[in-house]
């Protein structure tokens, strides 16, 4: 879903072993998995992971104008995670969640296993 991606893209990890091809191919894969994740959760889950994102969307593409790239994107999206995460209420359960699943997906993804399996070694 449109408003899972640009959440997700602004939490995953910036990780400095992939090459630019690698990453590209892992912001492209990670979003479409955080969905489905998602989309498979409980409906009560689903029902705040959705309201709350609809309501994030507009914010993180706000946040982004003028940002200059994913990195600063990322960086001015953290900071307003940050300031959600202080708030009552769902939204920092529903912002755990995405953060949660994003790394999950993000650490599953193929390129990634390998290249922490040859940095462990």
């Amino acid at each position: 879903m449109l408003l899972d991606g640009a959440i997700v893209v602004t939490m995953m990890p910036a990780w400095p072993l992939l090459d630019q091809e690698e990453m590209r191919a892992v912001v492209v894969a990670v979003p479409p998995r955080v969905s489905r994740a998602i989309a498979n959760a409980p409906f009560h889950i689903r029902l705040a992971a959705r309201s709350i994102s609809i309501l994030l969307r507009p914010c993180i593409f706000l946040i982004s104008v003028g940002a200059g790239g994913r990195l600063a994107t990322a960086l001015r999206a953290d900071k307003f995670y940050t300031f959600l995460q202080r708030l009552p209420g769902p939204i920092r359960s529903v912002l755990r969640l995405y953060r949660s699943i994003t790394l999950l997906a993000f650490y599953e993804q193929t390129n990634v296993a390998a290249k922490l399996l040859a940095a462990r070694n």
